[in-house]
């Protein structure tokens, strides 16, 4: 039987992004009613979570294990598309790295250990998680049969608005507009090297490695951030640059029997 996600995934793209939005809002709703003593960084955590067994229970409930590349072997050759990606990880280690101070109840402030731990696990691992099995892999599969150029730019849009729950969360939204516009090309890097990499394990560890570097990073100057940017620029410029090779390659492919059946008959070129 052919799912709703397979039918019409341009629809379901939005939808579903929209319905994560609309979770977000209801689960602050809840919880500051049930819990009140939660802060906003508890509320994240909680919500994070609840995420990843939502990315899980769609992928079990569609059977996309396979499908969306997580029993594939990694294209090893694919891997050097990978190095802009790495320097985003790096950055933040260059610029210091050190424990913030995190708070999940009122008053109550977390020793060093914990804070890590939460960070490592808690956010770093759930993001991974969630994020990379819903856009990049079952938005990005479902959308490939369309197209792999609306297959990698409409979940990185998507992926860029959906962080508007940070807003819902507590930050402002002079905070969230430049993240989600450095976002969007971001994820169009991904979506195109995940076509080329076979395997979506190695954008689960790099998205689990940058969130972790970049919520421990000791300084955000104006240098770091100049820096960022331009790593996640060049890491959506070579997303658009193997889309376009992609493209290319797929026209020569379609073009090939063409001139072998005219040779067959005897016709000259």
């Amino acid at each position: 039987m052919v799912s709703i996600v397979e039918r019409h995934p341009v629809g379901f793209t939005l939808g579903f992004t929209a319905a994560l939005v609309v979770l977000t809002v209801l689960t602050r709703t809840l919880l500051q009613a049930a819990v009140p003593q939660l802060t906003l960084h508890g509320i994240g955590l909680v919500l994070n979570w609840v995420f990843v067994m939502i990315s899980i229970g769609l992928v079990t409930w569609l059977g996309w294990w396979e499908k969306i590349r997580l029993t594939a072997p990694v294209n090893r050759r694919a891997a050097v598309y990978l190095l802009p990606f790495a320097a985003v990880v790096v950055v933040p280690v260059m610029f210091g790295l050190v424990i913030p101070e995190v708070s999940l109840i009122q008053g109550q402030t977390l020793p060093p250990w914990a804070a890590l731990v939460v960070i490592i696990v808690g956010v770093a691992l759930g993001a991974a998680i969630s994020e990379e099995l819903i856009y990049r892999g079952v938005l990005l599969r479902a959308l490939e049969p369309r197209s792999r150029l609306l297959a990698v730019v409409l979940p990185a849009t998507m992926f860029g608005l959906a962080h508007i729950s940070q807003v819902i969360l507590g930050n402002s939204l002079a905070e969230w507009l430049p993240q989600m516009l450095l976002i969007i090309p971001l994820g169009i890097g991904l979506g195109a090297i995940a076509f080329r990499l076979e395997s979506l394990w190695p954008l689960v560890a790099w998205h689990f490695a940058v969130d972790v570097t970049g919520s421990l990073v000791a300084t955000t100057s104006v240098v770091y951030e100049l820096v960022t940017i331009g790593f996640v620029l060049v890491a959506g410029m070579i997303g658009v640059w193997l889309l376009w090779q992609g493209r290319r390659v797929k026209h020569d492919t379609h073009r090939q029997p063409v001139s072998t059946a005219l040779d067959e008959v005897g016709v000259e070129k």
